[in-house]
């Protein structure tokens, strides 16, 4: 017992020396890269970018510029669950419904991101409420389709027995229908997560008033290159850091389920 739990100790310890050789090997070939270019302005040495990004973290800017981006993703990502939850039901559960809200489905799913930003610029202007809309309009098509195949996947024989011994309809929604959902819930959260990180960076930069896609905006008009490095690798690592906290929760409160949030 002893040594199998220290050869998985070893193991695990392996691959992280690894993980952190292949961060290692980035920034070599980055430092060798901006050697051969030697243009700053194209390519900034990985020392001038991380001198950059420290002094973010110094006068804490960075900290707010990560939470007006994480407040616009969230809201965005609470917004398409709220309308993509129940239609995904309706959708998954009646067949007549599907077909009245296919056309409309494939309206958004098929409509340029870049066109809902137009509406979303004229309706509300260059703001946070903009942001947050393609967050929204950009995820919905996700938590809708994985919510009604989730529907589909209840097992109809289980159903038809609890009829059978009169089980009433309020449970066999909730036991029946929303318990074989969580997976495909959870499985769509997890896609929406490092989805939502990246459109509202770039719904920012488009037409943002304040966040990581602005800052990215404002260092590339004035052809602050390593600024512009600095602010993706803080974006990068916030996206990173989400997908990780989501990775852990799953570990310790998701085994129950079946299926695995990477399926869909």
């Amino acid at each position: 017992m002893k040594d199998s739990s220290f050869s998985e100790g070893s193991q695990s310890r392996r691959w992280n020396w690894l993980f952190l050789a292949g961060i290692g090997l980035i920034f070599l070939a980055w430092w060798i890269a901006s050697l051969l270019v030697h243009v700053p302005l194209v390519l900034p040495s990985p020392w001038y970018v991380i001198l950059a990004f420290l002094d973010m973290l110094k006068d804490g800017s960075a900290f707010a510029l990560l939470w007006s981006t994480f407040s616009k993703a969230v809201v965005g990502l609470g917004i398409a669950f709220a309308f993509g939850v129940p239609l995904g039901m309706v959708a998954g559960i009646s067949k007549t419904a599907d077909e009245l809200l296919k056309p409309f489905m494939m309206v958004v799913r098929s409509m340029p991101v870049v066109s809902w930003l137009a509406s979303a610029i004229l309706l509300w202007g260059m703001g946070w409420m903009t942001p947050t809309f393609i967050v929204a309009v950009s995820l919905f098509p996700v938590v809708s389709f994985n919510v009604a195949e989730g529907v589909r996947s209840v097992d109809l024989l289980l159903v038809e027995m609890a009829k059978v011994y009169r089980v009433p309809k309020k449970r066999i929604i909730v036991d029946i229908y929303l318990g074989s959902l969580v997976p495909f819930v959870l499985s769509a959260f997890k896609v929406s997560i490092g989805t939502m990180w990246k459109v509202a960076i770039v719904a920012e930069y488009l037409a943002g008033n304040k966040g990581i896609g602005v800052e990215l905006s404002w260092a590339k008009f004035y052809l602050n290159t390593p600024k512009v490095f600095a602010y993706t690798m803080l974006a990068v690592l916030a996206g990173l850091s989400l997908e990780k906290v989501f990775d852990f929760l799953w570990e310790v409160y998701g085994k129950r389920w079946r299926i695995s949030p990477e399926m869909h």
